[in-house]
């Protein structure tokens, strides 16, 4: 049982300056990576985000790689080019009664800077993988932790699904018992009011009325939603509940708890169901922020 909110932060010596691997994930329904490198290190970018997709199936995850201290990072003036614009500017600048050469101009040219060394991406490859697997071990290891927070909501909410449907089940057998002759006092009552009294057989009534009871029977139901909290237990006991999983698993619980409010004659159960929506309610609250 994994969360899908954590946060990892590594540091690693290099030979020259340091590199600095942070990692934050949030919710969120399927998997989305924002990687912020060095353009020096774009050469790496689909290995590094093949990484992460190995290690995570779903959240909005953080990854920033920061390359700290590396002389070949430190930005460096075109020295050629100034040069030659500065005398360039200076011969031509009386005819043209140009101002003074700013630095603002100068910077505005496309190449005033020096790109940074192109064998970065060479160099740091086999420290920043094996950094990023440091990091992504570590992250995972919050997520468990942060998903085994979790498991004490699930159990509670678990434990009460199981003793309301001890009621639904109690209730739902008086309901089996009692409905027939509910159904055949109506009829009776139909019947009278209809001035029919007696022409139907008391046989045909009491088959109408027994008929009408099983439309309104939930035993069905309450076997199908046993079965899914028996599933739920299964899952939790193994720590395999996942969110997907556990959304697609809520929908059936649901559905199956609307089909027993639609049936229901006794307020305990009316209640009884009630009480349950609410209760799944909060397990589908805490299982959004499941991977």
């Amino acid at each position: 049982m994994r969360s899908m909110t954590a946060f990892a932060e590594i540091n690693r010596p290099l030979e020259r300056g340091s590199l600095r691997l942070t990692l934050r994930s949030v919710n969120h329904k399927s998997l989305d990576i924002s990687l912020r490198i060095h353009p020096s290190l774009f050469p790496l970018e689909a290995a590094i985000r093949a990484k992460v997709r190995d290690a995570a199936q779903r959240g909005k995850v953080d990854l920033a790689v920061e390359i700290q201290d590396d002389p070949g990072l430190e930005p460096q003036i075109n020295r050629p080019l100034l040069r030659a614009m500065a005398k360039t500017w200076q011969e031509d600048a009386e005819w043209l009664q140009l101002p003074p050469l700013s630095a603002e101009a100068f910077f505005r040219l496309p190449g005033a800077w020096l790109p940074p060394a192109t064998d970065l991406a060479e160099r740091l490859e086999g420290d920043l993988m094996q950094g990023l697997d440091t990091l992504l071990a570590a992250w995972n290891q919050g997520r468990d932790q942060e998903g085994e927070r979790l498991r004490p909501a699930f159990e509670a909410g678990f434990a009460r699904l199981e003793a309301l449907l001890a009621i639904l089940e109690t209730e739902s057998a008086a309901q089996a018992q009692d409905l027939p002759e509910q159904y055949r006092k109506r009829l009776d009552q139909v019947l009278a009011d209809a001035r029919l009294v007696g022409q139907l057989p008391a046989e045909r009534v009491i088959a109408e009325a027994g008929a009408l009871a099983e439309r309104q029977d939930v035993r069905e139901e309450l076997v199908r939603l046993a079965s899914h909290l028996d599933d739920f237990r299964a899952r939790l006991v193994k720590g395999g509940l996942g969110g997907k999983a556990l959304d697609v698993w809520s929908q059936e619980v649901l559905r199956e708890l609307n089909t027993c409010g639609s049936k229901c004659k006794r307020m305990a159960m009316t209640r009884a169901v009630m009480e349950a929506k609410g209760v799944l309610d909060q397990i589908r609250e805490q299982g959004a922020n499941l991977e």
